[in-house]
């Protein structure tokens, strides 16, 4: 049973610590609104494992400038992606 974790907060929040004590293989990770933070931290992305897929909402990454420095790992994604991942995991985590 597979889930996506949606965080939205800051990294200031240690949100991200939080959920990868509970994240599995097969899980995907999704930074929303202030999350997209995080999408510039190798220090902060290099706990998650390669088992999990990480995206950024690009909206929100170019309402806070920092789709240019995004890593790597992030696949940057639209709504509609959004919406689809949703769909493709079993359950929707929101971390906030």
């Amino acid at each position: 049973m597979s889930s996506l974790h949606t965080i939205n907060r800051s990294p200031d929040s240690n949100l991200l610590e939080s959920c990868i004590k509970v994240v599995s293989a097969g899980d995907a990770i999704l930074f929303i609104e202030d999350g997209v933070y995080y999408c510039n931290s190798p220090i902060k992305l290099k706990t998650i494992t390669e088992t999990v897929k990480v995206y950024g909402l690009r909206e929100d990454m170019l309402t806070r400038a920092t789709l240019a420095k995004t890593m790597d790992s992030v696949e940057a994604i639209d709504t509609a992606r959004f919406v689809e991942l949703c769909c493709e995991h079993d359950k929707v985590v929101s971390w906030f």
